[in-house]
């Protein structure tokens, strides 16, 4: 009888990367290196350069927040394509199967096949008969002890293509007793699949399915080798059948179950199709797929399958009960023999030795089949980058939907969590999805986001730093910060009607004093009485607007508008306070310059409380926050007055409209009602002598309420 294939499969073997063994199955040949992950600042550079690009290109006419809306939404989209153009080019081809490595790890073993049975020829069987390689006689014998027991199938991950023993010579005839038992052993099994090896690139070397097993059936036990060595796949079918697929057919003939077979381009068994691998196969890249190849589905780390040492067997230990209805696999289990390789289980210190690797195939395939346990399959290309998309565009929303760093960086944990827990639960299922891919896209978006929200912020903080950090007090600065979306646009403070309280401020005898004085004296004299008026109008929570000479400008509701009535109170309050403290203060430091020769210096100070315009004033190049309006004009005519009208010892006249603000820690007497300088109508002008332990002792009308007419 001929030796019989499990089907002339007819496929076309291109060049696996593999190399023969001795000992039946893989080599460690493995395909060309890639150049490996393009570097992440390259991808960060371009993503910079093209930001900018957006930012001259988005029109200008759009408000603020929609152009940055847009950039960031051109960074994601931007991102999204990079990421998908380095998949498209391999670039996370290693890290999808370093990933795909760890899913295996991280999935509940399987157990052991009950359908499955290993015969071990490990060093302790190699040493109870004291020699290697074993003969041909003892195969025979170690053969007909498992057929005894009348398994589904046999098989025999050894090469037999050379007969072994005393007095043997090469096939057809090798003329020793060890072989013609092996022989009739095999033949009268009728179960039993032998190895051979097929040569697929030219400097392999075939090995010969042995010519005289004529009733065995032949398989190849080639296995394609990834990058590194590592075995993740299982080459099914080239010109006939594989050996891990002929055992599953014969296991599945033996229960009167349909064998899988070669239907059009699929091999299926029933309604059950086997994934067919292809050259950019999950996170593969341009691999070889010739012939019918598939995933492993792995059962679980090495030693997972039940083993029986083949001495055991030899000497008699086990019933051989035990192999009926089994598929029984005989192979070197030994580390002397080095038939093992590495797997998705090796970084936990384990090898898997090659019976053990072909034991996987066969359960896979039928396990499938009797069980529906799921075949390791993928999406189709376009789908796996709209996951990769999906994720990398949850990450920018992520980003953009958070608003503190610790909100993000939390949402960016929570969110690489959730896409690598997707995949492992689409893993567990039976789905292999791009698993890195996802969790870099949603890293790399997030990131990109809020770098570009950072740039925007640091940009705006800028500005508003410019405007206001030597003016205001730290507090008010920061507190500026946290509400800028409210008056920040365009790089300029929006303009806005607010109430406040304005304080002017002028020095009376300067030029008299910087006659006496060297231009730098002058310029540190001045600094000095400045900084003092500064002082005060920032401790008390108020922002100076400008210096005109020796002259000073102070705001107190601005920027941050106030709009209670209270808050107009306690502003007019604060000013008036600076406006006592820095007299008090500027006394002191006039009669210390008194000493030094210099002549008495008179402050004037005048204080008007109203709505006004406060906004950015300038050029693009130049711009600075300043307010304006008829309650500023009021506030300066008022610091002028103090020429014409006694403004007590402080030299402080407010308008009634402070006055009617201010609360009775004050003391304040009546100035008069005087016609000020660009007006028609008078004023009523009020002194302010100091503070007071007492009420004030100016009795104010209960029915009267601050003015509204502000214009």
């Amino acid at each position: 009888m001929a030796r019989r294939r499990l089907c002339p499969f007819g496929l076309v073997a291109r060049g696996h990367h593999r190399r023969s063994r001795s000992f039946a199955t893989i080599g460690n040949g493995s395909p060309p290196q890639r150049s490996g992950i393009c570097p992440l600042f390259v991808v960060l550079f371009l993503n910079k350069t093209l930001r900018q690009s957006w930012q001259r290109w988005i029109p200008w006419c759009l408000r603020k927040k929609q152009r940055q809306g847009l950039i960031r939404l051109a960074v994601m989209l931007g991102t999204v394509v990079g990421l998908l153009g380095l998949r498209q080019m391999g670039a996370l081809a290693r890290l999808e199967l370093a990933a795909l490595d760890a899913l295996f790890r991280s999935r509940w073993p399987d157990g052991p096949d009950p359908r499955i049975l290993l015969v071990a020829i490990d060093e302790a069987s190699i040493q109870a008969l004291q020699r290697w390689p074993w003969s041909d006689g003892l195969f025979a014998d170690l053969v007909e002890k498992i057929a005894a027991g009348q398994p589904a199938a046999i098989g025999l991950d050894k090469y037999f293509d050379i007969p072994t023993g005393d007095g043997c010579r090469p096939l057809p005839d090798p003329g020793c007793p060890d072989r013609l038992r092996l022989q009739r052993a095999v033949n009268r099994a009728a179960n039993v699949v032998a190895v051979s090896f097929l040569a697929i690139r030219p400097q392999d070397i075939p090995v010969p399915f042995p010519q005289d097993f004529t009733n065995a059936w032949d398989a190849f036990s080639n296995l394609p080798i990834d990058g590194g060595g590592v075995v993740r796949r299982a080459l099914l079918a080239a010109d006939y059948g594989s050996f891990g697929l002929t055992l599953a057919n014969l296991y599945l003939q033996h229960r009167g179950l349909p064998p899988y077979t070669l239907t059009g381009d699929r091999l299926r068994s029933g309604r059950v199709v086997v994934p067919r691998f292809t050259t950019n196969f999950g996170g593969y890249h341009q691999e070889d797929d010739a012939g019918y190849q598939t995933l492993i589905s792995f059962r679980g780390a090495p030693g997972t399958f039940r083993q029986i040492a083949a001495a055991d067997i030899l000497q008699g230990k086990v019933n051989p009960n035990i192999f009926r209805d089994r598929i029984v696999m005989i192979g070197a289990m030994a580390p002397s023999v080095k038939d093992n390789f590495p797997t998705p289980y090796e970084t936990e210190g384990q090898t898997m030795y090659g019976v053990e690797v072909h034991a996987n195939i066969v359960s896979q395939l039928v396990a499938a089949v009797i069980e529906k346990r799921p075949l390791l399959r993928v999406w189709p290309e376009f789908w796996e980058g709209v996951w990769l998309g999906a994720w990398a565009l949850m990450g920018g929303v992520t980003a953009l939907t958070t608003a503190k760093v610790q909100q993000k960086l939390l949402g960016l944990t929570l969110m690489a969590t959730l896409a690598g827990g997707s995949t492992v639960v689409l893993f567990w299922a039976g789905w292999w999805v791009p698993t890195l891919g996802a969790i870099l896209g949603a890293v790399l978006t997030h990131g990109l986001v809020l770098a570009c929200e950072l740039s925007q912020e640091q940009a705006d903080r800028s500005v508003l730093m410019r405007l206001f950090a030597q003016h205001v007090s730290r507090e008010l600065a920061e507190n500026i910060w946290q509400n800028r979306e409210s008056f920040l646009s365009e790089g300029r403070i929006v303009g806005r009607e607010m109430f406040v309280t304005v304080l002017f401020t002028d020095m009376r005898n300067f030029s008299t004093a910087a006659e006496m004085q060297q231009p730098h004296e002058t310029l540190d004299w001045l600094n000095t009485y400045l900084g003092a008026i500064a002082e005060e109008v920032i401790a008390q929570g108020g922002m100076v607007d400008k210096y005109i000479g020796d002259a000073v400008m102070a705001v107190f509701g601005v920027p941050l508008p106030s709009l209670s009535e209270a808050e107009w109170k306690r502003d007019a309050c604060r000013a008036v306070t600076a406006a006592i403290d820095m007299a008090h203060k500027l006394d002191r430091l006039s009669r210390e310059w008194i000493a030094q020769g210099l002549p008495e210096t008179v402050t004037g100070i005048g204080i008007n409380s109203g709505r006004a315009i406060a906004g950015s004033l300038g050029s693009a190049e130049r711009l600075e926050y300043s307010s304006i309006g008829d309650a500023v004009n009021v506030a300066a005519r008022l610091e002028s007055l103090n020429k014409e009208v006694d403004g007590g010892p402080l030299h402080i006249l407010i308008s009634e409209d402070t006055y009617r603000l201010l609360d009775d820690r004050f003391q304040i007497e009546l100035a008069g009602h005087c016609r000020l300088k660009g007006r028609t109508t008078e004023t009523v002008v009020y002194r302010v002598l100091g503070y007071c332990s007492t009420v004030s002792h100016t009795t104010r009308p209960a029915e009267e309420t601050p003015s509204q007419n502000f214009a």
